[in-house]
């Protein structure tokens, strides 16, 4: 992943201007004897959706949910597609309603792979377009090898002999669906499963199952806030407990999942990222910034400015600190934090690494500023800043802003079946497609698509990417060409893509 802190459930981010909807979701994959799978958990608060009265006299609520998942190596085709509306209760005082919440769990076997996850969301009983979102899913389960299935938080859980969606070895679990722990929760509960343990170290062999918290900026374990247990080997282990997080101060964390052999070696993990609301907060140690620092020759405004411009590469954690604490922080806690980030990246010598960075931040300044944004807060500038220099840039530029894509004749005949077409032809904003070869993060044949929505070239804008993690639009050319090419038809651009070449 290309950011340390990749929340898998978050409040969603619009794709769309649409109906403003409050909804959660949470993305969970594991393994079973039949197949592997895809596990999408839903809440809508009732609250942010239209009230209807019914036929029978009374109130209800209504969510229409669409969920389509692609392969990463072909994102334009479906594999699978699924459309239902949730109900809420009917009942006779609507205003009891408010507190209700719509949930939704669907379920799809995949293989091992990278998936992009389309997600629509809209009120039933509205006419306003949806919301979209999309995310990824990456499936990793070797049928030979021991591994771990995503965390599930747990909110509450009961023994059942009923066989439902929200029923694991034999209890009935309802999902915890925030990724942030508030102040006044003590306790978390998790679930997990273990796979292949009697594969990897015999059957009935014993074995520890670590859970653990860890803080997320050093990735070490917090104090004794750990359950050991012993397992005996076998193909599936079910893990349910609960770990006191009350001592925790606030910040971001990993809840994790180890499975150790006798000699404490360790085999397989996973962890849950989440973020700790307390009054309790983190003890700073002035003393580890160096007199001769480089930071304290900085002067609070140029601090304050050094630490904004981390933001297109800092994890979870540090863009709160950005967005939250450098408000009102001290100079002493900002030099402080400055120092702490560049020596996190090169320990002898943080100067260097601080200085090569601003190199990059002077560049995507002077390349990439429009009148009210830095460089670095701009699309492409994030992009150049983790990902580098792209191998090729297709710049269509003016050709796009006043050319039109005519289909000939000949196209018109060899391709019958084709949708129609404007008569005018095609025609598109003005684009770039950045095309790397390989990327810092393990990925190949990479593209962005930008745009100049605007038409005035001030400013690009990310449209589609293939890159993991980054914004993805099945339907990215139709908004591209203002709608002239119906959605899911390829046309210049989209071959362009393709292709990674003029």
């Amino acid at each position: 992943m290309k950011k340390i802190f990749c929340l898998l459930l978050i409040v969603l981010p619009l794709i769309s201007s649409a109906q403003n909807i409050n909804v959660i979701y949470a993305l969970r994959t594991y393994h079973s004897s039949s197949a592997d799978y895809a596990e999408i958990n839903t809440s809508v608060e009732a609250s942010s959706l239209n009230t209807v009265r019914t036929n029978s006299g009374k109130y209800r609520k209504s969510a229409e949910f669409t969920v389509i998942i692609c392969s990463t190596d072909a994102p334009d085709s479906a594999i699978y597609v699924e459309k239902r509306v949730i109900n809420s209760p009917e009942v006779a005082d609507s205003s009891s309603l408010n507190n209700v919440a719509l949930l939704d769990m669907q379920r799809t076997a995949l293989r091992n792979g990278d998936y992009v996850v389309y997600f629509e969301i809209k009120d039933a009983d509205s006419d306003m377009p949806p919301m979209r979102y999309r995310d990824v899913i990456r499936m990793n389960y070797p049928q030979n090898e021991i591994n771990v299935s995503d965390i599930m938080l747990v909110e509450s859980y009961e023994k059942s002999s009923k066989n439902t969606v929200y029923t694991k070895s034999g209890f009935e679990m309802k999902p915890y669906m925030p990724d942030v722990i508030p102040q006044t929760m003590d306790v978390i509960t998790y679930y997990a499963e273990i796979y292949n343990a009697d594969k990897e170290f015999g059957e009935n062999t014993m074995y520890a199952v670590v859970t653990a918290v860890e803080d997320l900026t050093t990735g070490k374990k917090v104090g004794d806030i750990q359950t050991i247990k012993r397992q005996k080997a076998q193909n599936i282990t079910s893990v349910l407990g609960s770990l006191n997080v009350s001592q925790l101060t606030e910040g971001s964390y990993y809840l994790t999942v180890e499975v150790r052999n006798g000699n404490n070696i360790l085999y397989a993990y996973k962890r849950y990222p989440f973020y700790k609301q307390s009054d309790k907060k983190k003890e700073i140690n002035f003393s580890e910034v160096p007199e001769n620092a480089f930071v304290n020759n900085m002067d609070d405004s140029t601090l304050k400015e050094n630490i904004r411009c981390l933001r297109p590469v800092a994890s979870k954690s540090q863009t709160d600190y950005i967005l939250k604490t450098l408000k009102t922080s001290s100079v002493a806690e900002d030099r402080y934090f400055l120092y702490q980030y560049y020596a996190e990246k090169n320990a002898a010598h943080p100067e260097t690494a601080w200085a090569e960075y601003m190199r990059k931040i002077n560049l995507v300044n002077e390349k990439y500023s429009t009148p009210i944004k830095k460089g670095y807060d701009t699309d492409m500038g994030r992009v150049l800043l983790l990902y580098g220099e792209p191998n090729t840039i297709i710049d269509e530029k003016f050709g796009a802003s006043s050319g039109f894509d005519i289909r000939t004749d000949a196209d018109k005949v060899m391709n019958v079946e084709s949708p129609p077409m404007d008569p005018r032809g095609v025609s598109y904003y003005p684009y770039q497609i950045w095309v790397y070869e390989h990327t810092p993060f393990g990925e190949s044949n990479r593209k962005f698509v930008f745009y100049a929505k605007q038409n005035n070239l001030a400013e690009y804008f990310l449209l589609h990417s293939n890159a993991r993690g980054e914004l993805q639009d099945l339907y990215w050319e139709n908004v591209l060409s203002h709608g002239t090419l119906d959605q899911g038809v390829v046309g210049k651009a989209g071959k362009q893509f393709q292709r990674g070449h003029q």
